[in-house]
């Protein structure tokens, strides 16, 4: 709820961001299709039509990179808005609440969580454009050969299958990995307070804070690597499919059911395939991550409410 109302704070700032992504993703989708048309037009001898392809392609994707700056502009105009609204939850939480935390837990929250919280919500919007790509390519490879789309939409559903049965366990492990890093941090503090106070509990404190550094590492290391080797199992996948209808595609070329330039945008729209699935394995980490912050945050009770808050900071 406290999201919803953070979110709605933000309208003008979200819609900016919507706008930018739909021009940065339309671009990359329009972009080679003109390559395409200028690498057919070569072929055909027809050499002044393909100078003027290749020109609109170079002026579409100078454009590219203006949309670009200014979607990194919004992103930071919508992050530092939510931004705003998540901090006021710290300052206008209940003491009550926040005294049952421990002050790594509360040290953690205020800076890391809310962090992980906004960066996910300020790449979601392009992110889900993304993803929205699919529909587009999968409609063109459907006009195309259908075997060629039947390809990889059964591709698609088993990368998207491994992503929903590993998501658990990616999620479980960034729990672990958060706790031991509330753990350090207590111990981190402590060790200051002895040293600033002179007391004698210096020596004991030191093992602590290597025994829990120590465990923060195995921790943090064991969470990126799954998370690391569930993309890569991916993204190897779609290579290989890729290649696979890259030869299929020649063949046809061969028996004169496609032309060359076709090839071209088969292999730049399985590229942008696999970066997008790259993303959605992105997502799936960092929307585990996003889970665990906010259920974090939740721990913090509100004195008043959210959109009272906010008009108070």
């Amino acid at each position: 709820m406290n999201t919803k109302t953070i979110i709605k704070n933000a309208k003008s700032e979200f819609i900016y961001k919507i706008i930018t992504s739909i021009f940065i993703r339309g671009l990359l989708l329009i972009i080679p299709i003109f390559w395409t048309n200028a690498i057919n037009h070569l072929t055909e001898g027809t050499y002044n039509k393909a100078y003027f392809l290749v020109i609109i392609a170079l002026i579409l994707s100078l454009l590219h990179y203006f949309w670009e700056y200014l979607n990194q502009k919004t992103w930071y105009m919508f992050y530092n808005k939510i931004y705003t609204g998540y901090i006021t939850l710290i300052g206008e939480g209940n003491k009550e609440s926040i005294k049952k935390l421990s002050l790594g837990e509360f040290n953690n929250i205020s800076n890391e969580d809310i962090d992980i919280i906004c960066t996910f919500l300020g790449n979601l919007v392009t992110r889900i454009i993304q993803v929205l790509e699919f529909v587009v390519i999968y409609f063109y490879f459907l006009s195309i050969d259908i075997y060629i789309f039947l390809i990889t939409i059964i591709v698609s559903i088993v990368l998207v299958a491994i992503f929903l049965m590993t998501g658990g366990q990616v999620q479980k492990l960034n729990q672990d990995r958060k706790s031991s890093l509330d753990k350090k941090i207590i111990v981190v503090n402590d060790m200051y307070n002895s040293i600033k106070e002179n007391k004698n509990d210096y020596e004991p404190l030191k093992k602590r804070f290597y025994s829990k550094s120590n465990e923060y590492i195995k921790n943090n290391a064991e969470f990126n690597i799954v998370a690391q080797l569930i993309i890569y199992v991916v993204l190897s996948i779609i290579e290989i499919s890729r290649y696979f209808l890259i030869l299929y595609a020649i063949y046809l070329v061969h028996i004169g059911k496609m032309e060359i330039g076709t090839i071209l945008l088969i292999y730049t729209y399985y590229s942008q395939i696999l970066s997008n699935f790259e993303v959605m394995g992105t997502i799936n980490v960092s929307y585990r991550s996003f889970l665990v912050s906010v259920s974090r945050l939740n721990r913090i009770e509100m004195q008043k409410t959210i959109k009272e808050s906010i008009k108070s900071f």
